[in-house]
C-alpha cells in the first residue's frame, strides 16, 4: 500500500511539472519480465552431487522520462525476485523490495553539449567493457558524472565520465573503501565517429579504475601466564603453580592511501552495408592488479556477417582474452596477464549457459579463446530462429592449482580444448512491446573443462539449460500523444 501511494504521489508531482512547461515531453513506461528456467549445468558443470532444478525469475520496472530544451531526466524504480521467495499471505515482504534503478538528470548547455549526473546505465558499442547486463534481473548501473558531446549532424559523439564510490555515511575524500569488486575511483573517455555516409563507425575507449589495497588481518597467538597460590587449611601459602592459557588476538590494518589502478584502452571499427557487416576491436590493459602486481593483458575480437536474403543471416567470429601462463610461476608472482572485461555484459558474448562469465572478468584467469558461428532465420516479421555453435579453448595448456606438499608446482597441465556449446533460440513478437523468447542450450565438455570447474575427470553430468522468457514493455503515458 505504501509503495502504491508513493508512486501515485510521484506521478501527480510530475504531472504538475508538466503543466508548468507546455513544451516539455513527459513519458511513463514500464517493463515486466518473467523467465522460467531449467538448470542442469548452467553457470558451472555439475556432477552426481549437484541435482538439476527449475526456477522462475521476475522483474518489474516503472520508468519516468521528462525532457525540456535544457533538462533531460529519468527516474526508474524496479523490483527483482525469485517466484515464491515470500510467504504468499505475509503482510511483510522482506526478501525483495522496490529500489531505485536509475535516477539522473542532464543539463544541456546547448544542443550539442551537456552534463549528466546521477545513477544510470553506462553502455557503449557491443557492451564489451560497459554494459547494462540486461540478462540479469538486477541489471547494472553506476553513480557517475558524465560530460557529453553530440555533434549537430549526429556523426560524432564524445563522453567523459568520472565516479567516486564511498561508504555510507560518507567518509572523508580518502576514507577507507574496500567493497568486493567495486572500484573506488573510475574515469573514462569515449569517442565515436561515423563516416562514409555512416557505413563506418570508429570508437575509441579508455578507462582507468582504481581500487584500495585490501585490508590485512594479522592473527597473533600468545600464551597468558597466571600464578596460582596453593594454601593449606590455615590459609598459609605452601606452594605455587603456573597456569598457561593460549590467547589469540587479531588486528586489521587499512591502507587508505594505497590505491592500485588499472588502465584499459583500445578501439573498435564497425562496418554496415546492405548485406555485409564486420566488426573488429582490441584493447590493452595495464597498470596494477588490486593486490599490487603489475598488469599486462589484451583482448581482441572480430566477426563478419552476411545476409544474402531477408530471411537468412550468417555470422562467424573469433575472440581472444589473454590469460596467465601458470607454468611460468616466477612471472605470475610479480605480473598478471589475464584480461578483464570490466563492467561489460557477458551473457551475449560467451554462450548462453554463462559458463565463462566469471573468467571473462577475472584478471587471474587462464584466458579464453572463442571461435563461433551463427545462423539466424527470420521466418517473418514476428518470428526468428537462431542457432549458435561455439568452440572454447585455452591460450595456454595450464590451469592454476594451489600448491600442496603432494603437488608443489602450483599448476596442472591440461589440453587447451575446453569443449563446445550449442545454443538454439526462438523469438516471437506477436504485438509491439511484447516478446516471447525461448532457448535450449547444451555443452559438451572436455576433461580440461571438468578440471576448470573443480570436478574429477569423467564425473560431469550432461550440461544443459533451457528457458522461456516473456518481456512486456508498455507505454502508460506519452505527452506527445495527448
Amino acid at each position: 500500500m505504501k509503495n502504491k501511494t508513493t508512486i501515485t504521489l510521484l506521478s501527480a508531482c510530475l504531472m504538475i511539472i508538466l503543466s508548468w512547461n507546455a513544451n516539455a515531453q513527459f513519458n511513463i513506461s514500464g517493463e515486466f519480465k518473467t523467465r522460467g528456467e531449467y538448470r542442469d549445468g548452467y553457470g558451472s558443470l555439475g556432477d552426481s552431487t549437484k541435482k538439476p532444478y527449475a526456477d522462475i525469475l521476475g522483474r518489474a520496472r516503472f520508468i519516468f522520462d521528462y525532457k525540456t530544451t535544457k533538462i533531460t531526466t529519468r527516474f526508474s524504480l524496479y523490483d527483482a525476485w525469485v517466484f515464491g521467495q515470500n510467504y504468499y499471505s505475509s503482510d511483510t515482504i522482506s526478501k525483495n523490495t522496490v529500489n531505485v534503478y536509475e535516477a539522473w538528470f542532464k543539463y544541456n548547455f546547448n544542443p550539442a553539449f551537456g552534463i549528466k549526473v546521477g545513477r544510470m546505465e553506462v553502455v557503449y558499442d557491443d557492451e564489451r567493457l560497459f554494459g547494462a547486463s540486461n540478462w540479469s534481473m538486477w541489471g547494472a548501473t553506476h553513480d557517475i558524472v558524465i560530460a557529453q558531446y553530440d555533434s549537430p549532424l549526429g556523426t560524432m559523439k564524445g563522453d567523459v565520465g568520472f565516479a567516486i564510490n564511498n561508504t555510507a555515511p560518507a567518509n572523508a575524500y580518502m576514507g577507507s573503501y574496500v567493497l568486493g569488486k567495486n572500484y573506488k575511483y573510475m574515469g573514462y573517455l569515449y569517442v565515436n565517429k561515423k563516416f562514409m555516409e555512416n557505413k563506418f563507425s570508429l570508437s575509441i575507449l579508455g578507462i582507468v579504475d582504481a581500487f584500495q589495497k585490501s585490508n590485512v588481518t594479522t592473527t597473533k597467538n600468545s600464551t597468558k601466564t597466571d600464578t596460582l597460590f596453593i594454601r593449606n587449611q590455615f590459609d598459609s601459602i605452601i606452594g605455587t603453580t603456573i597456569i598457561k592459557t593460549p590467547v589469540t588476538s587479531t588486528s586489521t590494518e587499512e591502507f587508505i592511501n594505497t590505491l592500485y589502478a588499472r588502465a584499459t584502452f583500445g578501439a573498435g571499427l564497425l562496418f554496415n552495408d546492405k548485406k555485409w557487416s564486420f566488426f573488429l576491436n582490441g584493447y590493452y590493459q595495464g597498470g596494477h592488479y588490486r593486490d599490487g602486481r603489475k598488469l599486462s593483458s589484451y583482448f581482441c575480437a572480430a566477426w563478419i556477417s552476411f545476409q544474402p536474403v531477408k530471411l537468412l543471416k550468417i555470422m562467424a567470429g573469433y575472440e581472444l582474452l589473454s590469460g596467465n601462463n601458470f607454468s611460468d610461476t616466477a612471472t605470475f608472482r610479480t605480473k598478471v596477464k589475464g584480461f578483464s572485461t570490466l563492467y561489460g555484459t557477458s551473457h551475449r558474448g560467451y554462450g548462453y549457459m554463462d559458463l565463462f562469465n566469471s573468467l571473462a572478468k577475472d584478471n587471474l584467469s587462464p584466458g579464453l579463446q572463442d571461435l563461433y558461428g551463427r545462423v539466424t532465420v527470420n521466418l517473418n516479421d514476428k518470428m526468428s530462429l537462431e542457432a549458435t555453435y561455439r568452440w572454447f579453448s585455452l591460450p595456454y595448456g595450464y590451469l592454476y592449482s594451489k600448491p600442496t606438499k603432494s603437488k608443489p608446482l602450483g599448476y596442472t597441465a591440461v589440453s587447451k580444448n575446453l569443449g563446445s556449446e550449442i545454443d538454439l533460440m526462438y523469438t516471437y513478437k506477436p504485438i509491439p512491446n511484447l516478446e516471447l523468447n525461448a532457448a535450449y542450450c547444451f555443452f559438451l565438455p572436455t576433461a580440461s573443462m571438468e578440471l576448470y570447474d573443480g570436478l574429477k575427470t569423467g564425473t560431469s553430468r550432461f550440461a544443459q539449460y533451457a528457458y522461456i522468457m516473456i518481456t512486456y514493455k508498455p507505454n502508460f503515458f506519452n505527452s506527445e500523444k495527448h
